[in-house]
């Protein structure tokens, strides 16, 4: 099937900042990661393999090859599920006349969730945010990137775990190391000084 290349208005890429930090118990704190999910000031562009609106159950889903492009920011993963408010579209309606209102009803406000699975790549820049599934809560602006190997870099610096959640509104996160059933999980954080 032929990619969809879809223009939309809606928050969707992470972007990180300086990694810094300590450890502490298998988790850390990543101070400056600065997460936030758009710069609302330019487009979004979103290719896929196809995509299928099941709009009577608000969802948007993308399979196959999935990037979602936004200036400098890059997300990558197999398949990104978007939840969205049908509420929302309804009164969406009657702002703006659109011949693609599925479309339309990508605005930051109507999205509830995104899942992005399989492989998740993030890229900002000099930053890169790696995963195996990726969450996006719009109601609390939580976001989860977790995997069997969660890994930030910001150039030569790197922390690894297995699980990062980050509040997008304020841009504080946590890593969290990986458990097993022979000892508590442990991060790594590995920075380069100049």
């Amino acid at each position: 099937m032929s990619s969809y290349k879809i223009l939309v208005g809606m928050t969707l890429v992470f972007s990180m900042g300086m990694l810094e930090g300590g450890t502490a118990l298998g988790h850390a704190e990543v101070a400056h990661l600065g997460i936030s999910l758009s710069n609302n000031k330019e487009p979004v562009e979103l290719h896929a393999d196809s995509l299928e609106i099941r709009d009577k159950e608000g969802i948007a889903l993308f399979k196959g090859d999935v990037s979602v492009v936004q200036g400098e920011r890059l997300l990558r993963t197999a398949k990104l599920v978007v939840y969205y408010d049908k509420a929302y579209k309804e009164t969406d309606k009657h702002k703006e006349d659109t011949k693609a209102s599925s479309v339309s009803l990508f605005g930051s406000s109507s999205i509830k969730k995104m899942e992005a699975l399989g492989k998740v790549y993030i890229k900002i820049a000099t930053q890169i945010a790696t995963g195996d599934k990726g969450v996006f809560d719009g109601k609390s602006k939580m976001m989860s990137l977790t995997g069997k190997h969660v890994m930030l870099t910001d150039g030569d610096n790197i922390a690894t775990g297995c699980k990062l959640t980050a509040n997008m509104e304020n841009g504080k996160a946590f890593l969290e190391g990986c458990e097993t059933s022979e000892k508590k999980g442990r991060v790594s954080i590995i920075i380069k000084q100049n």
